[in-house]
């Protein structure tokens, strides 16, 4: 007999789900939604069954709807539903469940600016942001005409301008694996999933870490402090028999690759952190193998070369202008096509591609593919899918649809893995418009703490501000920075009770999550967070205060900038924000005539549109008065709309106050609906 509740709903039934009640929240046990589509449950059901079953397992109670609908507006519903009156923590889509294409929301993600102009499938964000933010609201546009399973929809000026998730959760869509059917893949997941679920949850003990070539720009005091870090959230790491953090950087072998897939193929791993850049085929690891003999540096360059001249159009006049430019003899480009099948073996060598994966066996039990759109899930095939469909370990990834930005702080809060909480729990705090999981997310490890029940608490509790300011003292330092982050977002500590912990904590982990919060305030502490952040020991904290100095742009923190410009010990990756800042405080005279060139008639368009566009990520406060003057005075209506989306990207900047105030002053006369709704979308994201 089932155990699983079944949910065949019409789309007339659906409208007539009762409404939230008073004491659902009494609850004790959260439920996890178990989503597939009718095909793929004809195919597998029985498995389906056994894995919406298995949630009793770990405590909590699996729903399971079939999707007849086929459209993502019905299924949101009655996830939002479950949510509001019936303690749902998560979601799990199996199948061929219909994926939501986001447009008009590139504020939501961390690095991703596309011209919308461009072809929809490569200009919108692949997310299910949409199943698990119930505060965001959109407007459906279309269906794909060649993959139906895509839905389009814009983000409305009625929703909110920030994610915060209120489930987690996560997709088991198989990519194209040679010689196996997705209903064949789907279901020898599932039977790892349930026979996981059937043991005792494994205590994490061991951790790698890998850096790919690039990542960070190579800064070694990001992965020195990196690992620091992990040792503080993991405190057993090297500290208990049979635990250990391991490192592999991408030079540590003239080709990595095999090395890494051989290291993640071992059953040792618990948790595997990837850092490196990607695509939805390939994780990028190394780069042109370094060498100690001039010969061998004569080599790459011919290898360089003979790349270069393959994508060029003309390749004699390509050969004689790098002959002039370089002065490299002309008998280094010999060999251009008949090395080219040799060459391309180089290259692949160097990462992971999709074909290097069949057969794979992985076994760690959860990857994190920190790198731009190994996650495309829009597509047939992508990269992160064959990290968990294959006889190993592998239970959950956690990688991106779209490009993604380098720095971000990838392990927030991951110290609380440790604690039992689920990975879905764990990673729907620092979900992004572009960042998605893989598998089965309510994954967890056993707790070390078995008086704490956290995974609970963070779907139950989140609103009981007793609770989690007694765990403001707790001795492990992410379950304090949880407790920080939860009162933050819920309005019950002050400002600056959070700056008195970022002033006076010794953890390196709870003062970067105090300087966070308040970095999400944006109010008139960030200054004052700013200073304390350019001055921390923590290198990662010290470069995101860097880094929001150049999105601040405050005048009364040009010292600051002053300080650091000259200072020979500031590392590579907190120079790369240093560099650009110049223009705040030092605006050249060619720099203020751009922006003043900006309501001149003479002016082309097209320059103008570049101007604009640049301060998505310059939030230069000197492009302002001309930015507005430009709103009220262009009449081509798609550039007003854009300069109208470019105001709400200075979130961080020392003038946000006046921004919004003259937003609204346009907001009142705008006559324009399109440009009204571009300003109202940029108040809220202004006045988050």
């Amino acid at each position: 007999m089932r155990k699983a509740l079944i949910l065949l709903l019409s789309t007339l039934m659906l409208a007539a789900l009762p409404a939230s009640t008073n004491g659902a929240t009494k609850a004790r046990t959260t439920k996890v939604a178990i989503i597939t589509d009718q095909k793929t449950y004809a195919a597998i059901g029985n498995n389906i069954d056994a894995f919406t079953s298995s949630m009793s397992l770990i405590g909590k109670e699996g729903v399971l709807i079939i999707d007849e609908w086929q459209h993502p507006d019905s299924l949101r519903r009655v996830l939002k539903h479950y949510y509001s009156s019936q303690n749902l923590e998560g979601a799990i889509l199996v199948g061929d469940i219909p994926i939501p294409m986001i447009r008009d929301a590139q504020h939501l993600t961390t690095a991703f600016k596309m011209d919308q102009s461009a072809d929809w499938k490569d200009s919108s964000i692949p997310s299910d942001r949409f199943y698990d933010d119930f505060d965001l609201r959109f407007e459906y546009l279309k269906q794909d005409a060649d993959k139906p399973l895509l839905h389009y929809y814009s983000l409305t000026a009625e929703s909110a301008q920030t994610i915060s998730c209120d489930i987690w959760t996560s997709r088991i869509k198989p990519p194209k694996i040679p010689g196996t059917d997705k209903y064949s893949a789907i279901s020898a997941y599932l039977k790892k999933a349930v026979a996981q679920k059937s043991t005792q949850a494994k205590k994490i003990s061991n951790i790698l870490v890998f850096t790919g070539h690039g990542y960070n720009s190579d800064s070694y005091n990001a992965r020195i402090d990196e690992m620091w870090t992990l040792r503080e959230q993991f405190p057993f790491l090297g500290a208990e028999r049979g635990s250990d953090l391991d490192y592999i950087n991408h030079d540590f072998e003239p080709f990595v690759r095999e090395k890494l897939m051989n290291t993640l193929a071992l059953p040792r791993y618990d948790l595997a952190i990837l850092h490196h850049h990607g695509s939805e085929d390939t994780q990028y690891l190394g780069a042109t193998p370094k060498s100690s003999t001039v010969d061998a540096w004569i080599e790459n360059i011919k290898l360089t070369l003979r790349q270069r001249i393959r994508r060029s159009k003309d390749t004699t006049a390509t050969i004689n202008e790098y002959i002039k430019e370089y002065g490299v003899p002309r008998e280094w480009f010999a060999g251009v096509q008949e090395l080219e099948a040799k060459d391309s073996t180089f290259y692949a060598n160097m990462d992971i591609h999709i074909p290097d994966m069949y057969g794979y066996t992985s076994n760690a039990s959860l990857v994190i593919l920190d790198a731009c759109f190994n996650g495309a899930f829009n597509n047939d095939d992508y990269i992160a899918g064959y990290w968990i469909f294959n006889p190993g370990e592998t239970m959950v990834v956690k990688a991106n649809t779209v490009n993604t930005l380098q720095d971000t702080w990838t392990n927030e809060l991951i110290g609380l893995l440790n604690t039992g909480v689920s990975f879905g729990n764990w990673a729907k705090g620092q979900l992004t418009l572009e960042s998605h999981l893989y598998g089965d997310a309510s994954f967890r490890f056993a707790n070390a703490y078995p008086k704490l029940d956290l995974d609970k608490a963070m779907v139950l509790r989140k609103n009981d501000g007793r609770y989690w300011k007694k765990l403001l003292n707790h001795p492990n330092c992410d379950v304090r920075a949880l407790a920080i982050k939860t009162l933050s977002e819920t309005k019950a500590i002050t400002s600056q009770e959070i700056l008195d912990i970022l002033k006076n904590s010794e953890s390196p982990t709870v003062r970067m999550e105090a300087f966070m919060s308040l970095k999400r305030r944006a109010d008139s502490y960030l200054p004052q967070a700013i200073r304390l952040g350019v001055e921390d020991s923590y290198e990662l904290l010290q470069r995101l205060s860097v880094q929001t100095l150049d999105e601040n742009g405050d005048p009364a923190l040009k010292d600051i900038y002053d300080a650091l410009k000259d200072d020979p010990t500031v590392n590579s990756r907190v120079l790369f924000y240093i560099r650009p800042m110049r223009r705040h405080y030092y605006p050249t005279e060619k720099e203020l005539e751009e922006y003043s060139l900006l309501n001149s008639p003479d002016h082309p368009l097209k320059e103008k549109k570049f101007t604009v566009k640049r301060e998505r990520n310059g939030c230069n406060a000197h492009a302002l008065d001309e930015m507005f003057k430009l709103l009220q005075n262009e009449t081509d209506q798609e550039f007003r709309v854009a300069i109208a989306e470019v105001f709400g990207w200075y979130v961080y900047s020392y003038k946000k106050d006046e921004i919004i105030s003259r937003c609204e002053e346009l907001l009142a006369n705008e006559k324009d609906e399109r440009v009204a709704n571009e300003l109202l979308k940029s108040i809220k994201r202004l006045k988050r």
